[in-house]
């Protein structure tokens, strides 16, 4: 497993859980690893109690560290907007530009 700072509470359509009947991968990588050789196929997950806060699975990416960004691309613009913020006590998420 992969875990990140944020999950469904921040990213509600590529978790899955946003109206679609099928759920599918976004693509996700390692922000600072793009081009690297995958090392391992993860299930990429948020902080959440909950078996819905997935992000992707069996996901090929290079081995993650903590501390590493997680993107999530292809996912909208409405992620933060459209997404509880705020469930199970949780912050509201950082957004990177770049």
């Amino acid at each position: 497993f992969l875990i990140c700072d944020g999950g469904l509470n921040h990213q509600l359509a590529a978790s899955g859980n946003f109206g679609t009947v099928v759920r599918r991968n976004y693509p996700i990588a390692i922000a600072d690893k793009m081009g690297a050789e995958a090392a391992e196929a993860v299930s990429v997950v948020g902080p959440l109690c909950t078996p819905l806060d997935r992000l992707g699975d069996k996901v090929a990416l290079p081995e993650a560290q903590v501390g590493d960004v997680v993107a999530v691309f292809l996912a909208g613009a409405y992620g933060a907007s459209a997404s509880p913020a705020g469930f199970l006590g949780h912050g509201p998420a950082s957004e990177i530009v770049a």
